[in-house]
């Protein structure tokens, strides 16, 4: 017989093809059953979109922290609280004020000088500087500091060297000097008749603890013939005394400004507890701060004083604490 065929080694299977359970399921199906995969998709993005925000708000916080004034001195320029009725901020406000029949706009510009008024005031304006060249120049908004003030009064705050009486006193040769008192565009003169600040309040308290941290001083000219005046000089702690002779001459020496607006004056005068019928005050500030003022003018445009007929200062007051930026400036023409 011939032998038996030899049995067939067991068949190994194909590598390839050996059968390894269902086909994998899809990527989506995998992590959708519980919703898994859009919503870490919406988390991702809204995670992503509030960083991007956030930055873009700090960026906005940095780049917008700048002044934010606007209630300035005159004699260089103070608008009062709020000139149209619209509130400045914490300061609330009515939704419509000339609806109620009050105009602001109205109202703040019959409180302003005439034309004819004007022309008076500069009339005065030379002879209480004995400026008759009209070489100093001065602020349209400053001038309005004027009409108001009692001109021999103006002659003692503005250092002015002209008898009040009949004869003349020293100083009458026309000479142009840097001292307070002088004629030159350098003088404290000269800048507090071209500066013009504004600040930016909420109401009289603020406006006279904005003008405390710049140590400034005030006083108020009492009707009916404003030559006497109160005097201020620690507003933090505010107690007045009369002005005598020597505290204006020493106030003729310092940069000065008034405000006449007649919500400013309410304001300020409610907060020194000054219950005359006042038309203005005068604010009077310390050399240091004529010295920052008048570095800043000098960098702004790199122009000489002698060239600058108007330069605008914007006040912000933080934490007791001040600072003064130039906004705008305006050559002689």
């Amino acid at each position: 017989m011939p032998p038996a065929p030899a049995a067939k080694p067991p068949r190994q299977p194909d590598p390839d093809r050996e059968f390894r359970g269902p086909p994998e399921e899809e990527f989506w199906e995998r992590y959708n059953r519980r919703l898994e995969f859009p919503l870490a998709t919406v988390a991702a993005v809204l995670l992503h979109v509030a960083v991007a925000a956030g930055f873009i708000f700090l960026l906005v916080k940095v780049m917008g922290g700048g002044p934010k004034s606007d209630v300035p001195v005159q004699l260089v320029e103070f608008f009062g609280d709020d000139d149209i009725g619209a509130g400045m901020s914490g300061s609330g406000g009515r939704p419509d004020p000339i609806a109620e029949g009050e105009n602001q706009f109205v109202k703040q510009q019959e409180a302003l000088p005439t034309p004819e008024q004007l022309a008076k005031v500069e009339e005065a304006v030379k002879r209480v500087l004995l400026d008759d060249a009209g070489v100093l120049p001065v602020a349209a908004a400053n001038k309005a500091g004027f009409d108001k003030a009692n001109e021999e009064l103006l002659k003692k705050i503005m250092g002015s060297s002209r008898g009040i009486g009949g004869g003349e006193g020293k100083g009458t040769t026309g000479e142009v000097g840097k001292g307070p008192g002088g004629t030159g565009t350098d003088s404290t003169r000269a800048r507090s008749l071209r500066w013009v600040l504004r600040f930016k309040t909420q109401d009289g308290g603020d406006y006279v603890n904005q003008l405390a941290a710049m140590g400034a001083s005030i006083l108020v000219p009492l009707p009916p013939e404003n030559k006497q005046c109160l005097f201020f000089t620690d507003l933090r702690n505010p107690n007045p005394k009369m002005a005598t002779e020597d505290d204006l001459k020493g106030l003729a020496g310092q940069i000065k400004f008034s405000d006449t607006r007649p919500a400013s004056v309410q304001g300020v005068c409610s907060a020194l507890r000054v219950t005359q019928p006042v038309q203005s005050f005068w604010a009077f500030f310390p050399r240091t701060l004529e010295d920052e003022l008048s570095r800043k003018e000098l960098a702004y445009r790199n122009r000489r004083s002698e060239d600058i007929e108007e330069t605008i200062f914007s006040v912000l007051t933080r934490g007791g604490s001040y600072e003064v930026v130039v906004v705008a400036q305006t050559p002689k023409r």
